[in-house]
This record gives structure tokens, sequence and C-alpha cells, in this order.
């Protein structure tokens, strides 16, 4: 994922650990604060979804790298489904998979 600050135009690169219809956490080299308002590029195969976000939270763990939590915001209607049917088909793959290891 790509992410640049409002205050700070620069383009970052961070790492997709989670995600949902309501926010993602990423992991990223680069300094965050609570309360950052970020421009958010997130890559789904094939695509890519934009949005607004906030970071809501940030924790600095031993890896040295910074971990954020991020709500998500100003979603566009197509990548709102986009992001949905996404995160379906993941829970629909989770289930058949768990079915599969009884």
């Amino acid at each position: 994922m790509l992410y640049s600050k409002d205050v700070y135009p620069r383009l970052a690169l961070g790492s997709t650990l989670d995600l949902s219809m309501g926010g993602t956490k990423i992991e990223s080299l680069y300094g965050l604060r609570g309360g950052d308002r970020l421009n958010l590029t997130i890559g789904i195969d094939p695509q890519a979804i934009r949005c607004r976000g906030k970071v809501i939270y940030v924790l600095q763990p031993e890896s040295g790298k910074t971990q954020a939590g991020i709500e998500l915001q100003e979603l566009s209607e197509r990548d709102r489904l986009y992001l949905r049917q996404y995160l379906f088909h993941v829970m629909e793959q989770e289930a058949i998979n768990g079915k599969e290891a009884l």
C-alpha cells in the first residue's frame, strides 16, 4: 500500500496487516502519529482502492517498524463495493478451508 500525509505529501510505502470495511492496520518504516490524515492506495489484486484515512492509534513494536490503525474515510461507492466483495471472498475461502480441516 502507498500513503501520503496531508501535511507532507511525499509517498510512503507500507504493508497492510489487516483490512476491514472500516479500517486497516498497516506497518511502515515511516513515522505516523495519531490524528494524521492520509491519502491511501491499497492494492487488492487486480485493482487498487483509493481513499482518505485517519490514524487512530500507533504502536512501536520491537521490530522498529511503526504499526498504525487507520480509519477508512471518503471511499468511493465503486471502491467500497470492490472492498466488500474482496472481504466476502476472503471470508468464504476461510470458511471453506476451515471445513476441509475438520
